[in-house]
């Protein structure tokens, strides 16, 4: 520490202020968004726990454990370690000693640092942070399905209707449940999907049940493009309606076909799948069959009833669970290091999306893989889900405490992953009794090269979120 010690009357002032500050964000900003924003602190710090247990498990010297970083708002001395709370609300640290060879240290503690622990140990202390995030990931999963459940894949009924559909024409409402259509059963909503897609633009017979009633209805499936109806027509995306060509009402793709000329320029009137439309001026290209252009489109979203499950299936379905989104995660990273990932990404800055509409609006891709979330974005959504019910927020918690878990195991400094590479490394090297040492000055130059990058990423991120934001709902 520098300067004086704080008082107790120091201590209690600050920390009054910063409750203060806490109810102050709530009021100003929704309790919405401080419930998130504590969400993620408290994420942090379950990750630094997992360290500093290991530490002192191990009989490591632990020195400091912050949450924040800048100026000390509140700090008090217990034992060798010092606990409190900075400024900066970006997460949390747990100073450990000794964690490389440059760090100066008393000889009389060194036996108590990390870099003289042994493999195992130090493994335990790198992993035990991603650890304690994929063990809370796994807590959130028990409280979801004992106390609120999964949804029933094999039951559903209709949430909501979209504007404008084969289901608006039809009179569907919500909370009706589609029995059949085209004389096929759709018991299951991934089965409806299927069914639908086969028939674009198709009069069926949908048959429903409400209320116990059972009704027959009529109507022409609608029609969405897919990837080779939208390859056509540079700009358009998968998902996409063409509903006028040259000013000319287009009710399906054999409209379409009648009024487009291949290699010549027409303006072409879209719907697209966010409920948007735009006017977007295009030269055709070669035209793909009816079949391969477009799939059909029924204008529903499903509800499923929640089943609670039984503490031992909870406990198996959360493992599976985990195990599936640590995969999940772990190739949605590998995809996004790629060159034609990050390429995609930085490219999604520089052009945020291709067309402009009538309005002077810039249409965005609904399709884009590439997308990193900033941590104004990833607040925006966690506000989003915290509005949209308790199980949606748990279920957000979760994805960010499996992703972030992943991602802090990368092999490189200074992720949790780069001191896992290096003592593998050490204890690889270390022959005949001897311990190969690492030095740490020759690793420097790559892990700032590492951490510019990774600014450079959350500064791409946070420009894409701010000019091109995602419609969270």
């Amino acid at each position: 520490m520098t300067g004086l010690p704080l008082t107790d009357g120091d201590r209690r002032v600050r920390l009054l202020l910063l409750v203060g500050g806490t109810i102050a964000f709530g009021l100003s900003l929704g309790m919405s968004m401080l419930a998130v924003v504590l969400s993620f602190v408290g994420m942090l710090v379950v990750h630094e726990l997992g360290h500093y247990l290991v530490a002192r498990w191990t009989g490591m010297q632990v020195t400091e454990f912050f949450i924040g970083f800048g100026p000390r708002v509140w700090s008090v001395q217990r034992g060798e370690t010092e606990y409190g709370i900075k400024a900066i609300p970006l997460g949390a640290y747990v100073r450990v000693t000794g964690m490389t060879n440059l760090e100066e240290v008393d000889p009389a503690h060194e036996h108590r640092t990390y870099r003289h622990q042994s493999y195992p140990k130090r493994m335990a202390l790198a992993l035990a942070g991603s650890g304690m995030q994929f063990v809370l990931a796994v807590v959130l999963l028990l409280v979801i399905f004992v106390g609120m459940g999964r949804p029933d894949v094999d039951e559903w009924a209709v949430r909501s209707v979209v504007g404008g559909t084969a289901a608006e024409a039809a009179g569907i409402q919500a909370d009706d449940r589609i029995l059949a259509i085209a004389g096929r059963p759709v018991a299951d909503f991934d089965r409806f999907g299927e069914v639908v897609r086969s028939l674009p633009g198709r009069v069926v017979a949908v048959e429903i049940e409400r209320d116990g009633v059972h009704m027959v209805r009529s109507v022409a499936v609608g029609e969405r493009l897919t990837g080779s109806g939208a390859a056509a027509f540079p700009g358009l995306f998968p998902g996409d309606r063409i509903i006028a060509v040259d000013g000319v009402a287009t009710a399906d793709w054999s409209e379409v076909e009648d009024l487009v000329e291949v290699g010549v320029e027409h303006r072409l009137t879209v719907h697209r799948s966010d409920d948007a439309t735009v006017g977007i001026t295009t030269v055709a290209r070669r035209l793909p069959t009816g079949s391969a252009a477009v799939v059909g489109f029924f204008g529903v979203s499903p509800r499923h009833p929640m089943v609670r499950l039984g503490p031992v299936t909870a406990v198996r379905e959360s493992v599976t669970t985990l195990g599936d989104l640590l995969w999940m995660s772990g190739d949605a990273l590998v995809r996004f290091f790629t060159p034609g990932g990050l390429s995609g990404f930085v490219g999604g800055a520089v052009d945020p999306g291709g067309t402009q509409g009538d309005l002077g609006l810039t249409s965005v891709d609904p399709g884009d893989d590439n997308r990193l979330l900033s941590i104004y974005g990833a607040v925006r959504l966690g506000d989003a889900a915290f509005e949209s019910g308790a199980h949606n927020f748990l279920w957000f918690l979760v994805l960010v405490n499996v992703f972030v878990g992943v991602f802090n195991l990368v092999p490189l400094l200074p992720l949790d992953g780069g001191h896992i590479a290096i003592a593998t490394y050490e204890r690889l090297r270390s022959r005949g009794g001897r311990r190969h040492v690492a030095d740490a000055a020759k690793l420097a130059p790559l892990t700032w090269a590492v951490v510019a990058f990774l600014i450079a990423l959350a500064l791409i991120a946070l420009y894409r979120d701010i000019v091109d934001p995602f419609d969270f709902g």
